[in-house]
């Protein structure tokens, strides 16, 4: 996976560097066909708008979703170590499409490939769909993804066959989904412009600081069609041994910070960072217990970073995003752990905006985003 990552990274470098000796030719009174010319006012000196262009763009990822659960009931260490569970689901690798206009962007995957070692650790299923609207003030962003089919990294612990066969405890029915809406108000919106690194839709100028003040909420939900702690060590997990579900509610307003790093005018580093506080509504469901619904404070976290070459018609960037939550209760900690792992690279064309699309720009609603 990371040599596809570096081989395209390098491929489109070039290219993009041969485009950069193309436009230092061209004077700058040949722009005004293209309505993103930069206007001499504070925010145009540290960053450009492509609001009239359609951007297209494909991306390859590997993504992850990892469910780590640990149980308090003993203080016997050996015991702990041997009960300790990590669920892990994997996409080796998966196709996608993004596609930007004005202000909004739509990406969504289509494709995904198996890992070579199926046959030991079994095979998920993996579908996500995700969405922006906004401009550089504030963004909205929502998201859906579903994983199917979890394998057991820490068998080896409790299966004395694991070192003959290599087989992971796998659970083909185990599934889980997150419907989630994050919404993001830039602080020094006039100089800086998190759309540069994701979705494309702005290229940074000169490098420039943001605080971050988020909200997020959330619906996440683990099903399975028996319980997900494996017979072996299902009696050291007490009344939770037949756990098969959760679903969880959670709201958090919290903040964080952004930089976009420049070098060279054209190379462009982010590092993303929020933490917080986040109410959780939980609902656990048993084989054969009533169900449970609780409420807990945790703390989660959203970190994000990307490097990558940005230029007027052509951007190529690497990115990772970290999606970190602990479930924390009185006997057992499950925490959920996304990972992704993308290569994107697109193109804008000018297209200018319809006569329809003016008479929308001119509503207060618009106005707003």
């Amino acid at each position: 996976m990371f040599n596809k990552l570096f081989i395209f990274f390098i491929l489109f470098a070039g290219i993009a560097f041969a485009q950069k000796n193309e436009q230092t030719k061209s004077k700058e009174k040949t722009a005004p066909k293209a309505k993103e010319k930069r206007q001499r006012t504070p925010d145009s000196l540290c960053y450009s708008k492509y609001n009239s262009s359609i951007i297209v763009g494909y991306y390859g990822s590997t993504k992850g979703y990892n469910m780590e659960l640990g149980h308090f009931l003993s203080k016997d260490t050996g015991v702990l170590r041997k009960s300790k569970l990590n669920y892990i689901a994997e996409s080796n690798w998966v196709d996608g499409i993004e596609l930007s206009y004005d202000k909004i962007s739509l990406s969504f995957g289509y494709k995904s490939t198996p890992p070579k070692d199926k046959n030991k650790k079994g095979e998920t299923k993996f579908l996500n769909f995700g969405f922006n609207i906004g401009g550089n003030k504030w963004i909205v962003e929502g998201s859906y993804r579903k994983y199917q089919g979890f394998y057991e990294k820490n068998t080896f612990n409790y299966d004395t066959n694991f070192r003959n066969t290599g087989v992971y405890f796998n659970q083909p029915s185990m599934r889980s989904t997150l419907h989630k809406l994050k919404f993001m108000y830039f602080s020094n919106n006039k100089r800086f412009a998190f759309k540069s690194c994701y979705s494309s839709s702005y290229r940074q100028i000169k490098t420039a600081f943001t605080w971050i003040i988020t909200a997020n909420a959330y619906y996440n939900t683990l099903k399975s069609d028996s319980s997900i702690i494996p017979m072996p060590v299902r009696g050291g997990y007490g009344d939770q041994g037949g756990l098969k579900g959760l679903n969880v509610f959670g709201f958090s307003v919290y903040g964080g910070a952004s930089l976009n790093l420049v070098i060279w005018k054209h190379l462009l580093i982010n590092v993303t960072a929020m933490l917080g506080p986040e109410d959780q509504y939980r609902t656990y469901r048993y084989d054969s217990l009533r169900t449970r619904d609780l409420n807990y404070i945790n703390f989660s976290s959203d970190v994000r970073g990307a490097i990558g070459l940005n230029y007027r018609k052509f951007y190529t960037f690497v990115s990772a995003t970290g999606d970190i939550t602990p479930y924390k209760s009185g006997q057992m900690e499950l925490k959920s752990t996304y990972y992704s792992v993308n290569f994107t690279m697109g193109f804008r064309v000018h297209t200018g905006y319809p006569k329809f699309y003016q008479k929308l720009q001119r509503t207060k609603l618009y106005q707003m985003l």
